[in-house]
């Protein structure tokens, strides 16, 4: 098996993770790391010619390159077989990196590379168990392209899928059994209902919860509260046909933390996230689904009790507070590796999560009258927002219609009237009365001129 081009940062992490006095094989030529290996009191075999001679060797530590994943799983089955108790470390390109995107579109062929969900599933499928993950730091390979322009695809791409930004990564994986993640179910609704200890919000969210229109229906409950506690509180929810009901008790105090974890519980293709206390319209979610189902957006949303005007514009949205999670409903199929995860632990984390859905993902609007009731008050002010996400902003796919548009004309003394009246009611009146009295004196010497040409044109 070849070895790539390995930087210091690599044989550093590979001779870490190799820890100290083992018997080690090398599954490559790499005449530096095996001398890393052989100074920290490692028995090294390198580059055996045959699964007999790893056998025979016994390692106790196997270290390999992307040569191990060129045949997916089946080359993972042979070396578990013939090193069935030994550790393996290994790095591999990451097919989705940016870098190697970057450099695809621009019509350079990339080098053997692997996605970090299909290499774990090859390992599951061989008997393997991830220990740990570290990426791996490689220099730059400039594209040629614009550095402006690089740098934001890299940022979008960051954006939809956080691991773009890792362009090699080491995995120490060790036999057993991994729990199979939950499997996605197309068409179902998973709704995800964090709750602290306050019963009868709980139980207000449940009943209004049973009662939806759609169908078939997962409801996932995050609670703080103990588990016998919280099976007594759902038994409502129990038995009721085409409803799912998984229940979490004792969960982290926090809110966004709580939502996290029931979003990796949670197996619907359409997923909404609540808190406790919140009312759905009967219809909430059925509605938001069929705009889903029928269109091509990512995410529908609701509309809230305010007129937020006929387009949709986050900055709006943000002024009003209109960000509850329980709002919208996303399609987990079409928001593709973006990562459904709320920052924890942080007042904005909710409003933020939405500014980063709405950067990428244009939404379908519900215009009809507001169908959630939410006693939460989400801060979402955008000088805050902008503030906080200075060090990572966001970049967003838009149309240059809007760039193109001939600006609106200012209305001056309209704009000056709403200012004044912002600040002393009193002058803004008598600013808005000398604004008629300007326009009538105008429209009455428009007048008296028309009046003089057609007597004019009469003589």
């Amino acid at each position: 098996m070849s070895a790539p081009q390995v930087v210091g940062d690599l044989r550093t992490l590979v001779t870490r993770r190799a820890g100290l006095k083992r018997k080690v094989a090398l599954l490559a030529a790499d005449a530096g790391l095996q001398s890393a290996l052989e100074q920290n009191g490692c028995t090294v075999l390198v580059d055996p010619a045959s699964t007999d001679e790893l056998q025979a060797f016994s390692p106790q530590v196997v270290v390999a390159f992307d040569g191990l994943l060129a045949e997916g799983a089946p080359g993972l089955v042979s070396l578990a077989r013939a090193v069935p108790t030994g550790e393996l470390v290994f790095s591999f390109a990451n097919a989705s990196a940016a870098s190697a995107l970057i450099h695809a579109l621009l019509g350079t062929t990339p080098g053997p590379a692997s996605t970090e969900r299909d290499v774990r599933q090859w390992l599951r499928e061989a008997g393997y168990v991830v220990k740990s993950r570290d990426v791996v730091v490689t220099p730059h390979v400039p594209s040629g392209l614009c550095v402006e322009t690089e740098t934001a695809l890299r940022q979008l791409l960051e954006q939809l899928n956080p691991e773009a930004g890792a362009d090699r990564l080491l995995f120490v994986a060790q036999r057993g059994v991994e729990a199979t993640p939950p499997s996605r179910e197309p068409g179902l609704t998973s709704v995800i209902l964090s709750a602290g200890d306050d019963l009868p919000a709980l139980e207000g969210t449940l009943r209004s919860l049973t009662g939806q229109l759609q169908r078939p229906l997962e409801l996932v409950v995050v609670s703080s509260l103990p588990e016998v506690t919280l099976d007594e509180v759902a038994r409502t929810a129990k038995g009721r046909a085409g409803l799912t009901l998984v229940l979490v008790p004792d969960a982290p105090t926090d809110a966004l933390s709580r939502t996290n974890f029931g979003l990796t519980c949670a197996r619907g293709q359409y997923v909404c996230c609540l808190e406790a206390g919140e009312l759905l319209d009967r219809s909430h979610l059925s509605n938001l689904v069929t705009r889903l189902a029928t269109g091509t957006e990512a995410w529908a949303l609701s509309a809230p009790p305010v007129d937020l005007g006929l387009r949709f514009e986050l900055r709006t949205w943000l002024l009003a507070g209109a960000v509850q999670r329980g709002r919208y409903v996303i399609d987990r199929e079409r928001v593709g590796a973006f990562p459904l995860q709320f920052a924890e632990g942080l007042a904005l984390g909710e409003a933020m999560f939405f500014c980063r859905l709405a950067a990428l993902f244009a939404p379908s609007w519900v215009r009809d009258a507001c169908s959630l009731d939410s006693p939460r008050v989400v801060p979402s002010t955008p000088a805050a927002l902008r503030e906080a996400m200075a060090a990572r902003t966001l970049r967003t796919l838009g149309d240059l219609g809007d760039a193109l548009q001939e600006p609106e004309a200012v209305q001056l003394g309209a704009l000056l009237e709403d200012r004044l009246s912002t600040k002393n009611p009193t002058a803004g009146r008598l600013f808005g009365q000398a604004r008629e009295l300007v326009a009538r004196v105008k429209h009455a010497a428009l007048k008296a001129r028309e009046d003089a040409k057609e007597e004019l044109d009469r003589r």
